[in-house]
């Protein structure tokens, strides 16, 4: 009888062990998503536009809701439904709010950040070229913008990119190339502008 007791307890504790599992594992790979992701996220917000303030308003709602649909989430597609969480949530913000003047003109970006303590000019020419990028970005409609920063800026394939903004693979080539097309045009009209 002691026996069967025993092993009975044995079997109830069973579920609770697995259940302990699979929460710390759950947890370890939310950690691994906002760790592994997180600036990836932020600069690309800033990049369809958002200020520096509304992008860590949007990236954290972007893996508050990555967190919550985390068992959707298929192993190694983390990336691409982060930026297409990333996408609607810049719409949404653009829609909802006037875009201040300096928003992304304000020459500040997560790189000015990093220790890897440049010289004054090499920091100087990083902002100049970031706010040359900005502007130029700026200048672009939503679409092509996205589709520009997602290919050229995050380097994520046609197909990919496609499927973060929902759009037809022949239209995600069309907005690039119509991207890449309008951001050299602005690059040169800025630098003229520049010059004189």
């Amino acid at each position: 009888m002691v026996a069967f007791l025993s092993r009975l307890e044995e079997v109830n504790e069973l579920p609770v062990a697995e259940e302990r599992d699979q929460a710390d594992a759950r947890a370890l790979r939310e950690q691994a998503l906002v760790r592994d992701h997180l600036p990836v996220v932020w600069r690309f917000l800033r990049r369809l536009g958002l200020s520096p303030e509304d992008a860590d308003d949007a990236a954290q709602e972007v893996f508050l809701t990555a967190v919550r649909k985390l068992d959707a989430i298929e192993q190694g597609r983390e990336k691409a439904y982060l930026f297409a969480v990333a996408v609607r949530l810049a719409s949404r913000t653009r829609r909802s709010q006037t875009m201040r003047a300096a928003k992304t003109t304000s020459g500040e970006d997560i790189d000015t950040y990093r220790s890897n303590d440049p010289t004054s000019d090499e920091l100087l020419d990083r902002k100049e070229a970031r706010v040359l990028l900005d502007e130029t970005l700026a200048s672009m409609t939503p679409d092509l913008r996205t589709t520009f920063a997602l290919y050229e800026l995050e380097e994520m394939t046609m197909p990919e990119i496609a499927t973060v903004t929902n759009a037809p693979l022949g239209t995600v080539a069309s907005r690039l190339r119509r991207a890449r097309e309008h951001f050299q045009d602005a690059v040169k009209r800025i630098q003229r502008a520049r010059q004189r």
